[in-house]
């Protein structure tokens, strides 16, 4: 884990603070996804959660910090550790990753709710920001290191592949949000599998902020 996401997702002191917080990110990520980033207010959770918004403050400085923490924490839960541990070459995880894209429905909604309030909210941008390209340094060193160990064509730019990727994956939430239909699950893995083997193979530089 990067240094900004456990900075993003630390939970110190004792273990009842570590549940307080946790269950906080819960609540929020089922609020802001039922209700919407923008119609929820610290005093909205409060009244969910049945507690003060004092005590919400001493766990997240706002309700920004608090949307971040949420899709950090799904990012996780819903995104990486369902494949962690697998013996899996690449093509197979991102195709198997495809085929549960629908479990990933909550994960896109909390990116989009993100995204739209990031136009207005200049603390959502830099927060969720740094999440986002802290997340995709991490993933870029893993593919790299898969296209080490697997004698992939050293030539394919992975850089772009995982940006890609990430770019289809939060469209789906787009296209969720205005309730276009979306592919079969089987029909996506194949198309993701289609694009793995054809990876592009002019390296581009990824564009970093500052």
């Amino acid at each position: 884990m990067s240094q900004a996401t456990s900075d993003i997702a630390r939970d110190g002191g004792s273990d009842k603070a570590r549940a307080t917080r946790a269950a906080l990110i819960r609540s929020a990520c089922d609020f802001f996804v039922d209700e919407g980033y923008g119609a929820v207010s610290v005093r909205d959770l409060a009244r969910r959660t049945k507690l003060s918004s004092g005590a919400i403050y001493g766990h997240f400085r706002n309700k920004a910090d608090l949307l971040v923490a949420a899709i950090a924490e799904k990012l996780v839960t819903e995104l990486e550790v369902p494949q962690r541990g697998k013996s899996l070459y690449l093509a197979d995880y991102l195709a198997a990753q495809a085929r549960q894209y629908r479990s990933r429905a909550a994960l896109r909604a909390l990116i989009v709710e993100g995204a739209a309030a990031a136009r207005i909210d200049d603390d959502v941008k830099e927060r969720l920001g740094a999440l986002q390209t802290a997340k995709l340094d991490e993933w870029r060193a893993i593919y790299r290191e898969l296209q080490r160990s697997e004698h992939l064509d050293a030539a394919a730019d992975m850089d772009t592949l995982v940006v890609f990727l990430w770019a289809a994956e939060v469209g789906l939430g787009v296209l969720e949000a205005i309730e276009v239909p979306l592919p079969k699950p089987s029909a996506w893995a194949r198309i993701i599998e289609c694009v793995v083997r054809a990876a592009p193979t002019e390296p581009t530089r990824a564009r970093r902020p500052g």
